[in-house]
């Protein structure tokens, strides 16, 4: 089979090839799947060049959210069957090049995977698990918002982003959306945005023109950087602060780890908050993610939930996907198709 291969632990355009490789064969309580589609997201790249807290070693082939047809049931599989159409994390294998999302096959752990709802594409499934995931956690289990709440989103226009403003409206809440660009507005107020702020201009004093300083209840920042200071001196009483990601820093991301003066979280009662979705569902063993995953396939299945994925790209343009993630030009979500299927 064909699999992008990462050769080694460095600049991905050095480092990311397509070759063919032998197919992997499913064990006990696995199963092969055909792949549709694979999500790509920032820390996969930054996985590549060997600056993401979790580590890989090389050669490996990227990617883990995965949507395809089973081809090939393991031993004492019986949950599934030879061509249903599923979706999950792919078995990624260190030192093993074509163990991964980002090949033509991949190996699927049988009773981790959800079943693709009738009508949506393999790409909407393919990037569902890691963005969708990450937000519902961080917005019921850590900030627990309630209906009502005014949510602010920096960095709205990326994958991360764009499910908060999806769920933060599915949730009952005011979401106001802070983006770089003028397109990138546009993509928020389409995914269903109440508030535009374009914050390579002046965040405080937007938020101050809309009457909004002082009065925000929970801001999620995947970015870092400069604005977070700004956007946590605009949190209300006892607001809460969501770290998830320093995505301002590029490919360097420890550059946009902001220094912000204590005082600012006595003052109003605020909560800075981590996010860290992948050490929570090992620690908890998946048991609350799934019930987060029936849930939120409920919402989407009723329409309730519209994830967004602006481009698909192939095996072959892969240094382009990352190289678009990485100058944070990429709108939603992106995959990359091992097999040609369409957006």
């Amino acid at each position: 089979m064909r699999a992008l291969v990462c050769g080694s632990i460095g600049p991905f355009t050095d480092a990311l090839r397509v070759k063919k490789v032998a197919d992997p064969e499913p064990g006990p309580d696995e199963v092969l799947i055909k792949v549709e589609s694979c999500g790509i997201a920032f820390p996969d790249v930054l996985m590549m060049e060997g600056k993401h807290i979790s580590k890989k070693t090389a050669p490996y082939t990227p990617g883990s959210d995965v949507c395809g047809t089973v081809v090939q049931l393991g031993e004492d599989v019986t949950s599934l069957k030879l061509g249903q159409r599923v979706f999950g994390n792919a078995i990624s294998v260190t030192d093993t090049a074509g163990e991964g999302g980002c090949a033509e096959l991949c190996r699927v752990i049988a009773d981790q995977v959800y079943p693709v709802p009738s009508g949506v594409s393999p790409h909407v499934c393919a990037g569902f698990e890691f963005n969708y995931g990450t937000t519902w956690h961080a917005f019921v289990d850590i900030a627990r918002v309630q209906p009502g709440e005014t949510i602010l989103v920096l960095g709205a226009s990326g994958g991360i982003g764009m499910s908060a403003i999806d769920i933060g409206k599915s949730l009952g809440c005011t979401v106001i959306a802070c983006c770089s660009t003028e397109d990138k507005l546009k993509a928020a107020r389409k995914q269903g945005a109440d508030v535009l702020i374009n914050y390579s201009e002046d965040l405080k004093g937007e938020l101050k023109a809309q009457k909004l300083y002082g009065r925000i209840d929970v801001v999620y920042d995947p970015v870092g950087g400069s604005v977070s200071e700004v956007a946590l001196r605009a949190l209300g009483w006892r607001g809460r602060f969501l770290v998830c990601g320093f995505a301002a820093g590029g490919a360097n991301p420890k550059a946009a780890i902001p220094s912000v003066p204590l005082n600012l979280a006595l003052l109003n009662e605020r909560a800075i908050l981590g996010v860290f979705w992948g050490a929570w569902r090992a620690r908890d063993r998946d048991v609350g993610h799934r019930k987060h995953m029936q849930k939120m396939l409920e919402l989407l299945q009723k329409g309730e939930l519209n994830p967004t994925i602006s481009q698909v790209y192939t095996l072959e343009q892969a240094i382009d996907a990352c190289a678009d993630l990485m100058g944070r030009r990429v709108i939603a979500k992106v995959c990359i198709s091992p097999t040609g299927a369409r957006l």
